[in-house]
């Protein structure tokens, strides 16, 4: 999957550009943190309670379209809020069947998020190409590794240039955020690959009867 591909509001919008990434994407994946219902820094209300919240905005943009694929994700253990706790415009989420990233059982929930995502678009699953399990699983483990290698790579220039961890600069909760979709993302190109891969060999093959 390519990077042009893949929309993360934490560091592939500008300043002054619209929210509208929500709408444009076929799935939006909504990471639920431990922290996503915190109080603002003035100790009022949630973020996500705030009128102009870019979490919200993509939320509410998302679940307004009953076609589109919006996959609650909760992050190491945290339960789904209640919908009184949200405001009304994003209160459906709650109502979405939910899948867990958990960090004892990354591979295993990462898996189900890729069944979760593919089989909603009506799309063919990545695994389902022939081959040995192990040979998918480990395209499945090479991309996640490869993906976090690249966001490594990134964290370890933006030191150099800026003489500052990633996360001093956007945060803490959003890097394990980037951390995740990096390692998502590349298990998913990783078995993407595996697939084409295997298409073409079985062309071969044919070809060559």
């Amino acid at each position: 999957m390519p990077a042009s591909h893949v929309f993360i509001d934490v560091n592939a919008i500008r300043g002054g550009e619209k929210f509208d990434e929500a709408a444009k994407s076929d799935a939006v994946l909504a990471f639920i943190g431990k922290k996503w219902l915190d109080p603002t820094a003035d100790g009022s209300t949630p973020r996500i309670c705030e009128p102009n919240d870019y979490v919200r905005a993509e939320l509410r943009l998302a679940l307004s379209n009953p076609n589109k694929l919006v996959l609650p994700v909760l992050v190491d253990g945290v339960q789904m809020p209640k919908g009184e706790m949200l405001p009304a415009d994003v209160r459906s989420i709650t109502l979405r069947n939910a899948v867990s990233l958990r960090h004892e059982r990354f591979d295993d929930d990462t898996e189900n998020i890729l069944v979760a995502m593919f089989g909603e678009l009506g799309r063919g699953r990545p695994w389902d190409a022939k081959g040995n399990l192990l040979i998918r699983l480990a395209f499945l483990l090479g991309g996640a590794l490869l993906g976090f290698a690249s966001l490594t790579a990134a964290s370890l220039i933006h030191f150099l240039l800026l003489g500052q961890p990633l996360s001093a600069s956007i945060g803490d909760p959003p890097t394990t955020l980037l951390m995740i979709a990096s390692a998502v993302i590349g298990g998913a190109a990783g078995l993407r690959y595996q697939k084409h891969k295997s298409r073409r060999t079985d062309r071969v093959r044919t070809n060559s009867v």
